[in-house]
């Protein structure tokens, strides 16, 4: 069992060494937080009406959220020291790349409409603000909650870690031979069947579970005692923006470390 936590010790050891792989995340984070207190202010004051952001802020937030993660991915294969790239087909990478990112941004879109659904049921007040920024405080309600929120947990962390993973071997992949993104997937299945690979990627699932139930609670769960229902969701949600952006290149780190591990080892099984 130590010899398959050793990937969480480099990890540590990585992001120690290069703080700055922390930069960018935060930077998603305060983009995220200010987006998020100038939306629930404007419902907030709305009166009951609906309050849409402008198309091209939305577009704009799903653009830089994608470059905030390529250039995340590149920031920790450097920090690892993949090494420089064999091939400078930069374009073909960021293409493939935001078809993956794309792709699983619809998933998410599809779970949060979900989540979504199972808040509406619990909220006592059908106006948009209250619909948004609701929180469960009754233990009667948590209890029920549950199974749903089993669900949801386990469908957002199979997906972000699926996807995560595919993006991570899509790199690795590209740097070494050039595969593109079907080859990329076709690797990531074939190397999870190996048996140290396999329980390196189920103990980092597992820390992953844990954050995305961090996640849930902090969305749908009141944890604190303050009365007034706008500040509850703010203060929950710069929390919780905090610990993801904190969690984040930690995560992206030990997929590096797993993945290419395996792609520089052909004896466990």
């Amino acid at each position: 069992m130590t010899s398959h936590i050793t990937f969480f010790k480099q990890g540590l050891f990585v992001l120690s060494k290069n703080p700055i792989l922390f930069l960018l995340p935060l930077v998603g984070s305060v983009i995220s937080i200010v987006v998020e207190v100038v939306f629930t202010r404007e419902l907030y004051y709305s009166n009951g009406n609906k309050v849409f952001l402008p198309d091209v802020l939305l577009f704009g937030i799903f653009f830089a959220t994608f470059m905030i993660i390529y250039f995340q991915l590149d920031l920790s294969k450097r920090c690892i020291s993949l090494g420089a790239p064999k091939n400078n087909y930069h374009g073909i990478g960021v293409l493939e790349l935001f078809t993956i990112y794309s792709i699983y941004s619809l998933v998410l879109f599809f779970i949060g409409g979900y989540e979504s659904q199972l808040r509406e049921t619990y909220s006592l007040k059908s106006d948009p603000f209250s619909l948004y920024t609701f929180k469960i405080a009754t233990y009667y309600d948590i209890i029920n909650i549950i199974p749903t929120g089993v669900v949801i947990i386990l469908l957002s962390t199979l997906t972000s870690f699926l996807f995560s993973a595919w993006m991570v071997q899509y790199v690795v992949a590209k740097e070494q031979n050039g595969y593109l993104l079907v080859e990329s997937l076709r690797n990531l299945a074939r190397d999870s069947v190996f048996k140290d690979t396999r329980k390196k990627m189920l103990l980092l699932f597992i820390v992953t579970l844990v954050a995305s139930i961090l996640d849930f609670v902090l969305t749908n769960i009141a944890v604190t005692h303050i009365s007034d229902t706008l500040q509850i969701y703010l203060y929950q949600f710069v929390v919780l923006s905090v610990v993801d952006s904190l969690f984040a290149p930690l995560f992206l780190v030990c997929l590096f470390l797993i993945i290419l591990s395996r792609s520089f080892s052909s004896s466990d099984i």
